[in-house]
């Protein structure tokens, strides 16, 4: 058995997609597939970014295609699985990683209709649009394949505000119900919480590139001094890495996860411990 463990964490000729994969958690999740043996279908609304690491990707050795995608736009998540089929003639596994905090953030005294509809689009919706036709695409392959959903800690300790967090919530109640749907096709969804993780978005806030994930309006107990301290006293010491992510997605996609399904692991370094 231990000289099979190393195999059974390889993906090799195996296809996966992964959505919202031009930059940050899904770049770092598309980088550990692909160094994992799996064809990779870099998948974005941005394509240029997502072409950039596709062509990086292969430049290492990988088989890896951009594709621009939206989704929020169900159609286009259709066409999004038809693309990986032209090129690679099957889809293995899905990582529902695309979504946003920026513009969903903060107090529902100063959210408006428009952006608690975008929240829960942009984080939730969206992996049901992505999901349904890998599933079928999956149920008619035969053999089976897995569903990675990237929720947050957000889901399971309110933080940011109540569309982002509430989204992120279902995603995890999703992948519970989707396991135990799919369970008979030998389809395995689980879900991945990541914490604080240094991605260059959060970086270029830092550094006033980028405006904040939001300005404070009205008072309210979100981002307060509770979810601060939380946030500034990880156990392990450290922010979390884009591969730490995507290590734990090849866990759940791999045979090393064989018998997991409807699972959501927090990786969050001991953020929601304390």
């Amino acid at each position: 058995m231990t000289s099979d463990i190393g195999q059974m964490a390889r993906l090799d000729g195996r296809v996966a997609i992964v959505t919202g994969a031009a930059t940050g958690i899904g770049e770092g999740i598309a980088e550990v597939l692909a160094a994992a043996g799996a064809a990779v279908v870099v998948a974005d609304l941005d394509l240029p970014g997502a072409e950039k690491v596709a062509d990086r990707l292969s430049g290492d050795g990988a088989r890896a295609w951009a594709v621009e995608v939206d989704v929020t736009d169900p159609a286009a998540c259709r066409s999004l699985v038809a693309a990986t089929v032209d090129v690679a003639d099957r889809v293995d596994v899905l990582v529902n990683n695309a979504g946003s905090y920026r513009g969903v953030a903060g107090s529902i005294l100063d959210q408006d209709d428009d952006e608690w509809v975008r929240g829960v689009e942009i984080n939730y919706h969206s992996v049901f649009h992505a999901s349904k036709p890998v599933a079928e695409r999956l149920v008619e392959q035969g053999e089976g394949g897995a569903i990675v959903n990237i929720a947050s800690v957000d889901g399971l300790v309110p933080c940011l505000g109540t569309a982002y967090d509430s989204a992120k919530a279902a995603v995890i109640h999703f992948t519970r119900s989707l396991a135990l749907d799919l369970a008979p096709h030998g389809i395995r969804v689980n879900g991945v919480a990541p914490g604080y993780i240094d991605v260059d978005t959060l970086r270029r806030m830092r550094s006033v590139v980028l405006d904040p994930v939001w300005t404070p309006g009205s008072e309210t107990g979100l981002m307060g001094p509770i979810t601060t301290q939380r946030s500034s006293n990880i156990p392990m010491r450290r922010a979390g890495t884009p591969t730490d992510i995507g290590t734990t997605a090849l866990f759940l996609a791999s045979e090393l996860s064989a018998y997991v399904t409807g699972q959501t692991i927090a990786v969050d370094g001991g953020w929601t411990v304390v």
